[in-house]
């Protein structure tokens, strides 16, 4: 499968984590959330640039810190659908890649960020852009929610373009 986001997609972007265990919340059923690496494995701003620009995404190559080697996969590694149970990931400040981040997202409406640590559920209950994209939707319509950080909890394995 290949991955290309459009205008109606929003793509959650900024540094993240994911602490693990069962921290889970129950999507809304008019969300689709859709996450390309494997949970425990950072995403390259490469990754991140090409869904903010809304570049055909093929293949990601994952590089694992075991010295296993680098593998490659189809993305998205996992789509968490409305009313399902999906990570209560936490997304932060862009922090030293705001230069970057802001370049990137140019004039794109479609970029969700934050300035401060902000879990997924929160995001979804109070995000404007969220709220406003969801009143958009028409009967049976489904918001893509794209997350455009890391998805780990220690450094090493990380998910690069092909």
């Amino acid at each position: 499968m290949s991955i290309q986001t459009t205008d109606r997609d929003l793509v959650l972007l900024g540094h993240g984590s994911y602490s693990g265990g069962a921290v889970n919340i129950k999507l809304p059923e008019n969300i689709d959330l859709y996450i390309l690496q494997p949970i425990g494995y950072t995403l390259t701003t490469n990754v991140a640039s090409s869904l903010i620009k809304q570049v055909k995404i093929d293949k990601l190559t994952l590089h694992h810190d075991n010295n296993s080697g680098n593998s490659t996969i189809y993305p998205p590694t996992i789509v968490f659908k409305g009313g399902e149970n999906a990570p209560n990931l936490k997304l932060y400040d862009l922090g030293s890649l705001s230069d970057w981040g802001n370049q990137t997202i140019g004039q794109r409406m479609n970029v969700v960020t934050v300035n401060k640590e902000t879990s997924l559920s929160e995001l979804i209950e109070t995000n404007v852009r969220i709220k406003k994209a969801i009143e958009q939707l028409s009967k049976n319509e489904k918001l893509n929610l794209y997350w455009s950080a890391c998805a780990s909890q220690i450094s090493g394995n990380r998910c690069d373009l092909y």
